[in-house]
């Protein structure tokens, strides 16, 4: 599987995600969305 997240902050999501003066709310999706990434190129 390729995920291509050009011009996006998804890698910025979990890069920053334990910073405080980064928003939970995006982190949160971030992680989300990189897990979903993860069960769907093991389940595919």
């Amino acid at each position: 599987m390729v995920a291509m997240t050009f011009d996006s902050d998804l890698g910025d999501s979990w890069e920053w995600a334990d910073d405080p003066s980064y928003d939970e709310r995006f982190s949160a999706l971030g992680i989300r969305i990189g897990v979903n990434y993860i069960i769907y190129s093991m389940t595919h």
